[in-house]
């Protein structure tokens, strides 16, 4: 039962992830060609600023709730309304420093695009504890519906405010459409008649904030970390600069998040209801895995490989400068997608604090080798993070994951390097193969079709255990053991 609950659930959460970046590649293919490269630099320093009031916002109290299985009324109504309060609190401190974050990135126009956004927070905290309480059932078919819906809300009202000569606030408000009517799709279909009660008690509180302030702490510093490159390109580059580096860095952040729903909203709710098996922990730890690295790993060396070509077609071209950002940051991704399932190997068994320490421990490392790479300009920065990501990734393994699951360190480098190699195995002949054709869209096309057929047959003959989860992701488990013995 539970089996089946998790491929429904894997089925539902990857359609959702595959559709949203779907819609967020076609508004930026459009928008791109709409808005200036000074319009998403100054967009991404907001993003960020929001990132942080995100994570206070929600205290860690909604990852609380769902890592505990046995939740009362009056603790969820609790834990509903301080959600609520310290949103709010956290929207009027955004508008309260906007004028000091305009001035430490010396641009002024930061100053009322941070105070619009700061509705962001506030109306995403009226949703958030409906969706997580699906997440823990494992239930994501209405969820996920509803966000593709919210998703296309705001795409409409980007383009149509780009059209409009809006500027960058045509993304300031397409991420408040998107946030509001998420909420409001939320409450119409996901509450199920559950209302919070007028109850807000320390006494329902105290026992989550301990998972919850630990979660948080980790959480904002692990934000430093990740996005710490965005602060030192504010600071040291000019917008537009900016901006030709965050819109490819976003770009395959987009490509994790196809397949990171998966390790967040199901693996996280699955390690926390088996957390005292180890065998079984293990097991759901390298399945996912493996998952991740063979889905991201073919996406990530095609967008290395041709990212001349996708430049080209997707954003225009009047975005050169982002060509062999792409290609660096592609690389930075690929390696990034594999430690992504760590974290929720952390959270599904309680242990924030560990990843806390981790996390401070990056702090001193992370900061100062992209404040180096960065004097070269956004291509120096975008190495640092290559490098920095490829020397980071047995140390997860030595601090994170063996002492948890007992994972032994072949497996684990079996499980995340295998696909990449496979990948590239495959999509280098394609590009080769490609190289004399004229049309970027032409060599797109081709290069997708040919390496994507190798990378199959490979993965069919050293990766079987991918393409058998596949088969039954895709729902034709019952004639995969004939398919299999017929080939």
């Amino acid at each position: 039962m539970l089996k089946k609950k998790v491929f429904s659930s894997i089925r539902w959460t990857a359609a959702s992830a595959a559709m949203q970046l779907l819609l967020r590649v076609a508004q930026l293919a459009i928008l791109a060609r709409l808005l200036s490269a000074e319009d998403f630099g100054l967009m991404a320093i907001v993003l960020v600023v929001l990132a942080y009031g995100t994570l206070f916002a929600d205290m860690g109290v909604n990852s609380a709730f769902v890592q505990r299985q046995d939740v009362s009324l009056e603790q969820r109504s609790s834990l509903f309304w301080l959600n609520i309060v310290i949103a709010m609190t956290i929207a009027i401190a955004i508008v309260a420093i906007s004028p000091l974050a305009a001035g430490f990135f010396g641009d002024e126009r930061l100053q009322p695009l941070m105070m619009l956004s700061a509705s962001i927070v506030v109306f995403a905290a009226f949703g958030a504890q409906i969706k997580m309480a699906r997440s823990k059932e494992l239930d994501f078919r209405q969820l996920v519906l509803l966000e593709i819906l919210a998703a296309l809300a705001g795409l409409v009202v980007a383009v149509a405010g780009a059209l409009a000569g809006w500027g960058v606030y045509a993304l300031v408000a397409s991420g408040i459409v998107t946030s509001l009517t998420g909420t409001i799709l939320a409450w119409a279909f996901l509450a199920r008649g559950w209302r919070p009660m007028w109850r807000m008690k320390a006494i329902d509180i105290k026992s989550f904030l301990g998972f919850g302030s630990a979660l948080t702490a980790n959480n904002i510093v692990n934000q430093i970390n990740s996005t710490i490159d965005i602060f030192i390109g504010g600071k040291l580059f000019d917008a537009s600069q900016l901006g030709f580096y965050s819109v490819p860095r976003n770009l395959c952040l987009q490509i994790q998040m196809v397949v990171n729903p998966i390790v967040t909203r199901v693996g996280f709710p699955l390690i926390a209801q088996v957390q005292h098996d180890v065998g079984r922990i293990k097991l759901i730890y390298k399945k996912t895995m493996n998952m991740v690295a063979s889905t991201t790993a073919p996406v990530y060396i095609f967008v290395a490989l041709f990212s001349p070509e996708i430049v080209t077609v997707l954003l225009g071209p009047n975005w050169e400068n982002s060509i062999e950002l792409l290609r660096v940051l592609a690389l930075w991704g690929g390696l990034r997608s594999l430690c992504n399932p760590s974290g929720s190997l952390l959270l599904g068994m309680g242990r924030a604090g560990l990843a806390l320490k981790w996390n401070l421990g990056l702090l001193f490392i992370v900061p100062p080798v992209l404040w180096f790479g960065a004097q070269g300009g956004p291509e120096g920065m975008a190495w640092a993070m290559f490098g920095l990501m490829a020397l980071l990734f047995f140390p997860v393994w030595l601090v994170l994951v063996r002492p948890l699951c007992h994972m032994g360190v072949i497996e684990y480098a079996v499980s995340g390097l295998k696909p990449f190699l496979l990948a590239g195995a495959a999509f280098v002949p394609a590009y080769m193969a490609t190289t004399e054709l004229d049309m970027a869209i032409v060599r797109l096309a081709a290069g997708a079709v040919i390496g994507g057929l190798l990378y199959l047959l490979l993965s069919y003959k050293f990766n079987r255990e991918w393409t058998e989860a596949m088969l039954e992701l895709l729902g034709i488990k019952g004639v995969q053991g004939q398919k299999l013995k017929d080939v």
